[in-house]
């Protein structure tokens, strides 16, 4: 099983590539593969509805995310919403998340805005036929106790652990259900 981790942080490094780097670690632990994308790294175009789908980054995301049975989305918090990065993924390669189990970790810099993912899990739901995890972890910086790392035996390692175990139980389920026939 390959399970695509997506930083759509635009800055280098940081909490975020942190997390994506967490939850690859874990779920390597568990003998799964991962594909670790940094938006950071990838300078995709802006959507424009019709040559974006045309230049090769975005080509060959879409193709890499297609070819992974579960997504595991990591995202900052911005004025109440994902950042407009995870927002044009989706509007990139929202074709290859359909029928995949997927999971959200967002950070963000208080505990204000935590329902603001689900609109947008919402949108997978329905657009996409997404499978998706109800279980976000939800990250602030508090949680960081002044580290740039989450320390031992944090409530959130916890989750995000959880979440690495439940994203596989939930891609099989999703395969399971897109094998059903369809009502045209």
């Amino acid at each position: 099983m390959k399970i695509a981790i997506i930083n759509t942080n635009l800055a280098p490094a940081g909490k975020l590539a942190y997390l994506a780097d967490t939850l690859s670690s874990f779920l390597i632990g568990d003998g799964l593969e991962t594909a670790v994308f940094h938006l950071s790294d990838l300078n995709l175009p802006l959507c424009d509805g019709y040559l974006c789908y045309k230049d090769e980054k975005t080509i060959s995301l879409t193709a890499e995310l297609a070819g992974a049975d579960a997504i595991l989305l990591v995202s900052p918090v911005y004025n109440y919403d994902l950042n407009s990065a995870a927002k044009n993924l989706i509007e990139l390669t929202g074709r290859s998340w359909e029928g995949k189990a997927v999971g959200l970790v967002c950070q963000a810099g208080a505990d204000r805005s935590f329902l603001s993912p689900l609109a947008f899990l919402n949108s997978l739901s329905v657009d996409y036929r997404c499978l998706v995890s109800p279980r976000f972890v939800y990250v602030t910086r508090a949680d960081y106790e002044g580290g740039e790392v989450l320390p031992e035996g944090s409530g959130i390692l916890k989750r995000l652990r959880f979440l690495t175990r439940e994203i596989p139980v939930l891609s099989e389920a999703a395969a399971k259900i897109a094998s059903f026939p369809r009502e045209t």
